[in-house]
């Protein structure tokens, strides 16, 4: 493990507002499901704000639409690189499409194929960097400095998480007069739930914001409890590829302190058996890393009001129906929903 500097960062609601007015006019709002018989281990029941029907699968449009949306005339005739797994990178690629610019972006071998074709199906370039996360944030930053593209980074920016934190502003809204009791939220480098939790919590501050990431790739988890931004040495071998990030980042980490209640971990049993629960009993497609939050959900017995519901955010669903497939033949259980999972620590 390493440590690294920490920065100083708030993400003001007028620049919230300004990026969810924007994205109000140009996207549909992702849908506030209930699932009948779902609960947390206290009994709230649950809904799924489902980011995964979201274009492009994931809610990575909003933010890569909101950065297209303030380039200059400069920025955009010069093009805009990013660095991702998969879901970022499809996102900024189809908002560059949609906006005329022509973008870039890193990526690495381990990322699944299926995205990669995606990304280029999109129009923009591929270029493949070592397997990391720091690995493909390096060669971005040189393309930047190299070509004058503009950066724009999976979550580690001002931009992208105020657009991330358009979420918040349609949850609440959504909900309407009660708001939940909670809301959990898939981690990677931040970005998202940096973004949310900044705007549930300036809005309705009663409100919970549980992060979530798998046990394997806890950098988030001790972070917070540490004070301290920490490292994972090397990508984990957990099944949520697309939030398997080693680092939250120096933007997102500071807001993660001051607005989220808390990280939890999940086990890859309970994350595969979540993804199957979204097909079998939601009828939706949820990756991994986008169906941590409702693993947790499941196994949480965080105490609320009566009649007082969690949401959890399913924040991608950029996964081939043969892998999603495979999870069931994976073994294991998960220990609240009796559903069969992967079978690891």
């Amino acid at each position: 493990m390493t440590t690294h500097r920490m920065g100083v960062a708030d993400l003001a609601l007028s620049d919230i507002q300004a990026a969810a007015d924007h994205l109000a006019r140009v996207l549909a709002p992702s849908p506030l499901i209930d699932v009948s018989g779902w609960h947390t281990a206290a009994g709230a029941p649950i809904s799924v704000k489902a980011e995964c029907l979201m274009p492009t699968g994931s809610f990575k449009i909003r933010g890569a639409t909101w950065c297209m949306a303030t380039l200059t005339p400069a920025e955009r005739a010069r093009g805009v690189v990013a660095y991702s797994t998969g879901n970022h990178a499809q996102a900024v690629a189809k908002a560059a499409a949609d906006a005329g610019v022509a973008a870039t972006i890193v990526m690495s071998p381990e990322v699944p194929k299926a995205k990669i074709d995606v990304t280029e199906g999109w129009g923009a370039r591929v270029v493949m960097a070592e397997r990391s996360s720091h690995a493909r944030r390096a060669l971005a930053e040189r393309l930047a400095h190299t070509h004058g593209y503009t950066l724009i980074a999976p979550y580690d920016d001002r931009r992208v998480m105020a657009g991330q934190a358009s979420i918040g502003i349609e949850l609440l809204k959504q909900c309407g007069a009660q708001p939940p009791a909670a809301v959990f939220v898939p981690v990677g480098g931040g970005g998202l739930i940096a973004g949310v939790a900044a705007a549930i919590k300036q809005l309705a501050p009663s409100v919970a914001v549980i992060g979530v990431e798998p046990a394997l790739e806890d950098d988030a988890r001790q972070s917070l409890r540490a004070g301290r931004l920490v490292s994972m040495e090397a990508p984990s071998a957990s099944i949520a590829d697309a939030i398997k990030v080693q680092c939250l980042g120096d933007l997102t980490f500071p807001l993660i302190r001051r607005y989220v209640d808390d990280i939890v971990t999940v086990q890859e049993g309970q994350i595969a058996a979540a993804s199957l629960r979204y097909f079998n009993e939601a009828r939706l497609v949820v990756e991994p890393g986008g169906a941590c939050a409702l693993a947790a959900a499941f196994e949480s017995r965080l105490a609320s009001l009566p009649g007082a519901r969690v949401v959890v955010l399913a924040c991608g669903g950029n996964i081939t129906v043969e892998r999603l497939a495979g999870f069931a033949s994976l073994g294991g259980t998960c220990g609240t929903c009796g559903t069969r999972g992967a079978n690891r620590p």
